[in-house]
């Protein structure tokens, strides 16, 4: 018998999502805008955890983003916003604690799927999977210093664990592009397949997942995710840096950002 769904799709906008299988497929839904989101839709990544973690029907999650591109994070207008709104950033900064807590709470395995260019929230979303598979022609960069924006969204947390501390600074302290072979190569994803194959591929490691013993799957998860814990400060201390940056160096951020938007470059980067 169906046990009762706790996930409705119809509480999304922004994320379009569908179980199969007892495989939640998560999509970020806003392909004409390369999967950009704003204010009013940021807050469903953590709902969408928490339903995940609720739902007896759902035993793994996939993400991946429709159309050519994974995700490039918040819109152009959402950082303008950000920059003006004290209320709105306080938000947003409570937002992206309770979305990092959502993954490390979750125990339920995670494959991402990465197509595409992937940055901003999107990307942390991402790199916090429990495996990530990455096309060969896709791109990743934590671009907040580009936007004059102190690192958030849980890169501080994230990058040491994964990639080390000395690759951590190289990458969070320039903002560069990182290639999906250099990506594997520095330990930020799990692996590189084919262009156009990595939904495909990522539903394959959901399948294996669902297939194995859940509750040792979980406890195993739950126990690895105690990691993250040990950044637990530095996170904190990052978020309140990137709230600081957006408020006190908001006029930083606009001129940054309307460069980028108009494909200009920045001071001290050819990232158009």
């Amino acid at each position: 018998m169906t046990r009762r769904m706790v996930i409705d799709p119809g509480n999304y906008s922004f994320l379009k999502i569908d179980v199969r299988d007892s495989i939640a497929y998560i999509t970020m839904n806003r392909p004409e805008r390369a999967n950009a989101c704003d204010d009013a839709r940021h807050g469903e990544f953590k709902a969408i955890l928490r339903d995940i973690a609720a739902d007896p029907n759902v035993s793994a999650a996939v993400l991946h983003g429709a159309g050519n591109n994974f995700s490039v994070g918040a819109t152009w207008d959402w950082i303008t916003e950000l920059t003006q709104d004290t209320k709105m950033l306080l938000e947003l900064q409570e937002q992206v604690r309770e979305l990092v807590r959502a993954h490390i709470d979750l125990d339920k395995p995670v494959v991402a799927a990465v197509n595409g260019v992937a940055t901003g929230s999107g990307l942390m979303f991402a790199l916090m999977s429990d495996w990530i598979v990455m096309e060969e022609n896709s791109r990743l960069a934590d671009g907040h210093i580009r936007i004059a924006l102190a690192a958030g969204d849980g890169g501080v947390l994230i990058w040491p664990l994964a990639a080390g501390l000395t690759r951590a600074k190289r990458y969070l302290m320039t903002g560069d592009w990182i290639d999906a072979h250099e990506a594997e190569r520095i330990g930020l994803v799990t692996e590189v397949v084919p262009a156009g194959t990595s939904l495909e591929r990522a539903t394959e490691i959901a399948n294996r997942f669902r297939q194995m013993p859940a509750m040792a799957v979980r406890a195993t998860k739950r126990a690895l995710n105690q990691w993250y814990l040990t950044g637990a400060a530095s996170f904190d201390y990052s978020v309140a840096s990137e709230v600081q940056t957006f408020s006190i160096g908001g006029a930083d951020v606009r001129a940054n950002s309307q460069s980028l938007r108009e494909g200009r470059t920045v001071p001290g980067s050819d990232w158009g």
